[in-house]
């Protein structure tokens, strides 16, 4: 179990062989970790279905652009069969330049903006980043918009995922410096498509993430899911449609400092609960999802209107 999504696996996978899974999206979500403790108190209507069918639809399109990914069918209304890789984790001598069929044990983030409230100003005041870690020859600005992507990665198989740098990374992930770059281009590519769908829409393409693993034959494979309000933050004339506006909403909550508190000094199971949200905002948030899809892929579902949805999430922020 996933804090949005459930995987039943069919067929375990070994070195040289894909296992198979099904991908089975919740309507819950997920903000700060929270969902590594439980659910929230609400659910988001019809938002798994949402992230499962536009998810299908990106990968169906990066197949056709040389991107090869673990999708095999999508299964209405909320499920998805992939191809699944093993997992291994660092630090147990199990993962060398030659392994295959595994999970590379990284989120890789691309940038194109920063928006208010990105995490890369916090980690450059801390001193966690630096200008050159991520390729910039000035303090950049919220909203600034990037003359070039950067990429940002953080760990993927820790109790907390941590920043680190490609050196890191490499060690870790049993990555060569040639492995790094078929990556870097790998990602490049996904990030490209995306941000050139977003602005066929009227979006601006903010951030995402991406998770990679190497298939049987050592071959990069897209893994999990992209390019979804989960994954990705997309802006519309600078308003977020993303999983960002919740977010944005429970850190004006008393709840929001508290459980940054918490996370200084308690385990999970100590954290605070979060309150409910508005039922108006659930409903605003769940048609900004199906409008979303609906305006990506072209298929009508629901026939919301993401500007009225838009109307909606924004009163409560």
């Amino acid at each position: 179990m996933g804090s949005v999504k459930d995987v039943m696996v069919i067929k375990d996978p070994t070195e040289k062989e894909f296992g198979v899974g099904v991908f089975d999206f919740r309507d819950d979500y997920s903000v700060f970790d929270y969902g590594h403790k439980g659910p929230m108190p609400n659910t988001i209507p019809f938002k798994g279905e949402c992230l499962c069918r536009m998810a299908t639809w990106n990968f169906e399109q990066l197949e056709k652009i040389g991107i090869k990914t673990h999708f095999l069918k999508f299964i209405e209304p909320n499920k998805m069969g992939v191809n699944i890789v093993r997992v291994l984790y660092p630090g147990k001598d199990e993962i060398t330049t030659e392994t295959t069929n595994y999970l590379i044990p990284l989120e890789i983030v691309f940038r194109n903006s920063l928006p208010a409230g990105s995490s890369v100003f916090r980690a450059l005041d801390s001193g966690e980043l630096t200008l050159e870690d991520i390729g910039l020859d000035h303090k950049p600005e919220p909203g600034e918009k990037l003359e070039e992507p950067i990429l940002d990665i953080t760990t993927k198989l820790e109790a907390t995922d941590r920043r680190v740098k490609w050196d890191e990374a490499k060690k870790m992930s049993g990555l060569s410096d040639e492995d790094v770059e078929k990556i870097k281009e790998f990602t490049f590519k996904i990030n490209d498509f995306l941000t050139e769908k977003a602005k066929e829409l009227g979006l601006d393409h903010a951030d995402g993430k991406i998770e990679v693993g190497f298939g049987p034959n050592r071959e990069l494979v897209l893994l999990d899911v992209c390019g979804t309000l989960d994954e990705n933050r997309f802006l519309l004339n600078g308003f977020h449609i993303s999983k960002q506006v919740l977010r944005d909403y429970y850190m004006k909550t008393p709840w929001f400092s508290a459980l940054e508190e918490a996370k200084k000094s308690k385990p999970k199971e100590e954290w605070p609960d979060p309150e409910k949200l508005p039922e108006e905002l659930v409903t605003g948030v769940s048609n900004m999802y199906k409008a979303a899809y609906e305006a990506w892929s072209g298929n009508k579902i629901w026939n919301v209107s993401l500007e009225d949805s838009v109307n909606t999430v924004r009163k409560f922020l």
